[in-house]
C-alpha cells in the first residue's frame, strides 16, 4: 500500500490550516501578504520609493485582515458561550422540575403522615377512655417534703374500712424504706373509695423528717384466713376521667392527674377485691 508522505509529515493539515485563513488582496493570505509586502519594501527603487498611500492601503488590508479573524474567534467564542448557557438552562430545568415532583411527592407524604397520626390519636384516645372505671398502678408511690408544714394527699380503698378487722393504719417510710411512722385511720371507718389524710411531715419521735421523698401505704381490713391486711399506696386508684393536655391522654386518679405514660398497669376493680 502506498503511503502519502505528506499526510505522515502533517503537510496535509499544515496546507489545510494555510487555505483556512482568511484571503486579502489577489486571494493571499496573512503570511504572504506580508512576505509580499516586506519584499517590495525591502526591494523597492530608493530613488522612487512606494508612495505613502499605497503603504497605508497596503496596511490598511492588514488590519482589516487582523480585525476580521479576532471577530471571528470572538464570535466563535460568544457561540460556544451561548450553546453552554443553553445547556445549562437546560440542565436546570430539568432539575427544577425534578425538584418540584419530589416536593410534590414529599407534601403528600407529609399529608399521609399527618392523616395517619390523626387516625392513630384518635385510636389512642378511644383506647384510654376504656380505661375510665379501671384500677391503675403508677409509678408514683409517694410524697416530697420540702421544709416544715402540713402535708394533704389521698389513698385509693377498694373496700369500706373496717376497724374490726386488726388495725388499719397509714405507713410512711423514708428512701432507704425504713418505716419512720404510722397514722390511725380507725376515724375513717366504713368509708371507701378515695379518702383524704394530712401528714404533719414529723417521725414517730416527733422530729421534723429532712427533705426529701417519702413513700406512703395504708394496710385495711384484716383478712382472717390468710392473716394478710388489704393494701393500697399513692399513686394507686379508680380512674375517674381522662383528661387531654394539648392531645396528651392524662389520667384522674381522685385529686391526682397523671400522665398515661406513668401507669405501670390497669386492671378490673374485682381483682383488686
Amino acid at each position: 500500500m502506498a503511503i502519502d508522505l505528506a499526510e505522515v509529515t502533517g503537510a496535509k493539515a499544515a496546507a489545510a490550516k494555510k487555505n483556512d485563513q482568511p484571503k486579502i488582496a489577489n486571494g493571499l493570505d496573512k503570511d504572504a501578504f506580508m512576505k509580499l509586502f516586506l519584499e517590495q519594501l525591502k526591494n523597492q527603487d530608493p530613488t522612487a520609493p512606494m508612495e505613502t498611500d499605497k503603504i497605508i492601503t497596503q496596511t490598511a488590508q492588514l488590519t482589516q485582515v487582523e480585525m476580521q479573524e479576532e471577530n471571528k474567534k470572538t464570535m466563535k467564542e460568544v457561540a460556544e458561550a451561548m450553546k453552554s448557557t443553553k445547556e445549562t438552562n437546560d440542565s436546570l430545568k430539568d432539575f427544577q422540575s425534578s425538584l418540584k415532583e419530589t416536593l410534590e411527592n414529599l407534601n403528600k407524604g407529609m399529608e399521609a403522615s399527618t392523616q395517619s397520626s390523626s387516625n392513630m390519636a384518635q385510636i389512642s384516645a378511644l383506647n384510654t377512655i376504656s380505661m375510665i372505671g379501671k384500677i391503675a398502678e403508677t409509678d408514683v408511690s409517694g410524697v416530697k417534703i420540702k421544709g416544715s408544714g402540713d402535708v394533704s394527699f389521698s389513698l385509693y380503698f377498694d373496700l369500706p374500712i373496717d376497724s374490726a378487722k386488726g388495725n388499719p393504719v397509714i405507713q410512711i417510710f423514708d428512701e432507704k424504706k425504713q418505716l419512720i411512722n404510722t397514722l390511725p385511720i380507725n376515724a375513717k371507718d366504713g368509708q371507701k373509695g378515695y379518702i383524704d389524710f394530712t401528714w404533719n411531715g414529723l417521725d414517730e419521735k416527733g422530729t421534723q423528717v429532712p427533705d426529701g421523698t417519702y413513700e406512703i401505704r395504708a394496710e385495711y381490713n384484716l383478712d382472717p384466713k390468710t392473716n394478710q391486711y388489704h393494701q393500697t399506696r399513692i399513686g394507686r386508684g379508680e380512674v375517674e376521667s381522662i383528661l387531654f393536655n394539648k392531645g396528651t391522654p392524662m389520667l384522674r386518679l381522685g385529686e391526682m392527674i397523671l400522665p398515661l405514660d406513668s401507669a405501670i398497669e390497669f386492671y378490673d376493680k374485682e381483682k383488686a377485691l
